[in-house]
């Protein structure tokens, strides 16, 4: 005999609607400000014999690397602004905002005229393309993230965070795949010319996130914080009466901001110059290792809402200072599998590390929660996250050992650590207190 399916209650469908609405509301800016940053880092080479004079290889990458750094100059201020706006007109303003003025950068990029067309206002003109970025970017991650966490269920916040931010990785992966692509299909054209279409590709993904975001609701913890206070001045009252706190994650995230872009930024290119290997192998090696981090995260995520956030981000901060430099040894080899292994120690540590995102944001009140997240993590990230790239490659021409890189982010972790470890356990906290 055959039983009627049961009815799905029409709220139960409702709540899982709005619930992917507000996952790919906040994940579709974090991919492409992740799409962007790895795009540049594999097509540094192009930008460099695009916008800067022929003649001296090593000068014009230098040059791109610094570019590429300087962007995070911007985030700072982009914090500010951003994370006021955050903390009193809402998240999804601020979302708003920010994707739609990252899109229309990261699409000039691909329009920017070259050296060859403009001499040096070449350079300059990319660089405003990244400073803007930049400014942008300083609301976008921090944002997306407290979005899509005071939407979350309270026991499952950990996962909501993960879903988010493996959109981090799939950024990457796109990115990847775009240039693989591009790469075949224009072969030795991409260097001049071919590498423009990815950026483009990026702006048009970014006006599709702006829709997104306009059509999802207002967290319910920012909402009940406005029906009852005041709007608050964010950064008054964050150093007035968080100034430890804000010191902590400064050195939280200028570990997780160096590995970050270390892996995503500079390794691309050392991995070719330390091991001979082909532009192309880097990248489906690459792109294998960021497609297993989103599983690997999920499952962390798991472990977190179970058992708590502490013990990770305390093993990811052994890690960072103990297995760097090993790491850079077996790559040194040149040995496939070696290499395989350094990378996934480089990303078995940020993905540890990454949880402490959640205890960020379960630290703080409403009403400075954006913006006690964004300050610390762009100063950080200005300092140590976009200016690893150009670092380590100055570290390498000045010393003339590869290992230099891989000692500069152990120092930097060892120095950090004894913060790193007071991060407290803030499972179970109330987001509305």
């Amino acid at each position: 005999m055959n039983h009627p399916a049961p009815a799905v209650p029409a709220g139960r469908t409702k709540h899982r609607s709005s619930a992917r609405s507000v996952l790919f509301a906040s994940s579709v800016g974090n991919f492409v400000e992740w799409f962007d940053f790895t795009l540049y880092g594999y097509a540094a080479s192009a930008i460099a014999a695009t916008f800067f004079p022929s003649g001296n290889q090593v000068a014009a990458l230098l040059g791109a690397f610094a570019v590429y750094g300087v962007a995070f100059v911007a985030r700072p201020l982009g914090a500010v602004v951003f994370g006021r706006i955050g903390d009193r007109r809402g998240r999804r303003t601020a979302l708003g905002l920010s994707i739609l003025v990252m899109g229309g950068a990261t699409a000039a990029i691909g329009l920017l005229p070259g050296w060859s067309s403009v001499g040096v206002l070449a350079p300059v003109l990319l660089l405003a393309c990244r400073l803007v970025q930049g400014f942008s970017a300083g609301g976008e991650y921090t944002g997306a993230m407290t979005f899509s966490v005071e939407h979350a269920p309270d026991h499952r916040r950990a996962w909501y965070l993960a879903l988010v931010g493996s959109s981090t990785w799939l950024g990457a992966i796109g990115a990847t795949g775009v240039v693989l692509l591009f790469r075949s299909l224009t072969g030795d054209g991409f260097q001049t010319g071919g590498w423009r279409w990815p950026f483009l590709i990026g702006g048009v993904i970014a006006v599709a996130g702006l829709l997104l975001r306009l059509r999802v609701d207002e967290t319910p913890v920012f909402q009940a914080m406005a029906r009852t206070q005041q709007p608050a001045r964010p950064f008054r009252e964050l150093l007035r009466g968080h100034w430890r706190t804000l010191g902590i994650l400064f050195a939280y995230f200028a570990v997780l901001g160096l590995f970050t872009h270390t892996f995503l930024g500079y390794l691309p290119t050392y991995l070719v110059e330390a091991t001979g290997f082909s532009p192309s192998t880097v990248l489906w090696l690459t792109t294998a290792l960021n497609i297993l981090t989103i599983p690997a995260g999920l499952w962390l995520a798991i472990l977190a809402d179970r058992h708590g956030r502490r013990v990770q981000i305390r093993i990811g901060a052994l890690a960072a200072v103990l297995l760097v430099v090993p790491a850079y040894l077996l790559i040194g080899t040149g040995n496939v599998v070696a290499v395989l292994g350094a990378l996934l120690v480089f990303l078995f540590a940020v993905s540890l590390l990454s949880m402490g995102a959640l205890s960020v944001l379960e630290m703080y009140p409403t009403q400075v929660r954006f913006s006690g997240m964004a300050l610390p993590y762009n100063l950080a990230y200005a300092v140590f996250g976009g200016t690893a790239p150009l670092v380590s490659q100055l570290l390498v021409e000045g010393t003339g050992s590869l290992l230099a890189p891989a000692f500069y982010a152990s120092v930097v972790a060892l120095l950090a650590l004894p913060l790193l470890l007071r991060i407290p356990e803030t499972r179970g906290a109330d987001l509305r207190s």
